[in-house]
This record gives structure tokens, C-alpha cells and sequence, in this order.
């Protein structure tokens, strides 16, 4: 099954929510400036883990490197721990190939693809799957994750439907300094609270455990 997304739909509505002010419009950028980006992970306020974000062009291609590493304890004893490695390779503005390996505490999910044409296919623990090509993966830090009507789940390779909420301009202490920030909240198949500085890159991000504890990714 193939789902296919409007494309120029999509990017309008991007383009809608991210220019529409002026003070984060000058500039946005689509792709990242080279370079590693850090976060702290907190829940509940307790730092918990890291995660990570490393980013570079080579020969017309743009590539993201991630990482998240997560462990919850209670004293001696691990109540949860989650590790995700994850390489994208983008060309043309479109992802064009992708590879995981996720640990969600006991759970592993290894995911490979790669887009030919218009189609993305890959396997998740040996089954197959097949989504568009235009399709933006749920790893957030890409601009256009706010106004996508889906996201590609690179650790379960679902495409989960979802739905974005522009909820204004927002300052947030960012490394030590006051940023004027828009946030935006998620909702649907995934449920996030994103934070985007004025050139578009994602600064901070929120979301519920299954526990109901709040997970908190803060740019170091």
C-alpha cells in the first residue's frame, strides 16, 4: 500500500505557517547548516538522556546522523531504556534513503529503505513496506514537519496521520540566552510539542511517555 501525499499542498501549508511571521521569516532554512546539534533529555525534570543531530552535505546530497540514548533508573534498577541510530541521505530536497537501528527496551527494529522515483521502499525486520516519496520522516528537525498531514515513523516504518497546530510566537532560554521561538504542537499518531528558533531549526521538544511522564529534549 502506497500513501501518497499532495505535495504542493504540503509545502504551501509549510510555507504558510513559517513565513507568516516576519521576525522567524528571514531566514528559514529547509536544510540545516552543517554541523552536530545536542540535546539534553530530561523526564519529569531529571536528565535521562541525550540526543543528537549531526549534519553535512557532500557531492549534492544532505546527510542527517542521529542518535538518541535513553535510561531511566530507580536506584540500581533500570525501569526503561531506549537507544535509536538513525542515517538519512536526502537529494533533491526529498529523502532518498534511510537506516535505523532502534532498541525501544527490548524491542529492536532495524529499518532500511531507499526512494525509486516517486516511491519509498524499504524492509523493517524483514517485511516490506512502501510510502511516497515525498514523504518527511518523524525525526523532527525538519521545517516542514509542522505542516505535513503525515510522518514517516523511521523506527516502525508506519506512517502514522497527523495534524499540526500553530501556536505562536514563544521565548525560550536557549544555551543560556532568550530566543524568540514559534511553537507548534502535534497531534494525532504522534504527539509532540515542537519548538523552532528563527532559522527554522528545532530547539526543543516535549512528549508524553506511556507512563504519562513528560520526556523534554533541550538544545545544550
Amino acid at each position: 500500500m502506497v500513501l501518497r501525499l499532495c505535495r504542493s499542498t504540503a509545502l504551501a501549508a509549510a510555507l504558510t505557517l513559517f513565513i507568516s511571521a516576519p521576525s522567524l521569516a528571514a531566514e528559514c532554512l529547509r536544510f540545516p547548516a552543517d554541523g552536530e546539534r545536542q540535546f539534553d533529555i530530561s523526564r519529569n525534570g531529571a536528565r535521562v538522556g541525550t540526543q543528537s543531530f549531526n549534519f553535512s552535505r557532500q557531492d549534492g546530497q544532505f546527510f542527517v546522523r542521529s542518535s538518541i540514548d535513553i535510561e531511566v533508573n530507580r536506584g540500581q534498577t533500570v525501569l526503561y531504556r531506549y537507544r535509536h541510530h538513525a542515517e538519512e541521505s536526502w537529494l533533491g530536497g526529498r529523502l532518498e534513503a534511510f537506516v535505523a537501528d532502534t532498541d525501544d527496551d527490548g524491542a529492536r527494529y532495524l529499518v532500511r529503505a531507499e526512494r525509486i522515483d516517486d516511491i519509498f521502499i524499504g524492509r523493517v525486520n524483514g517485511q516490506s513496506f512502501t510510502v511516497s516519496g515525498f514523504i518527511v520522516p518523524a525525526s523532527f528537525w525538519h521545517r516542514d514537519t509542522p505542516a505535513s498531514q503525515a510522518l514517516w515513523d523511521g523506527v516502525d516504518g508506519m506512517v502514522k496521520v497527523v495534524t499540526g497546530q500553530d501556536r505562536g510566537l514563544e521565548m525560550l532560554e536557549v544555551q543560556g540566552k532568550l530566543v524568540e521561538t514559534r511553537r507548534f504542537e502535534i497531534a494525532g499518531q504522534i504527539q509532540r510539542i515542537l519548538w523552532y528558533d528563527e532559522h527554522c531549526a528545532l530547539v526543543r521538544m516535549s512528549y508524553l511517555a506511556r507512563d504519562g511522564s513528560e520526556f523534554v529534549a533541550e538544545l545544550r
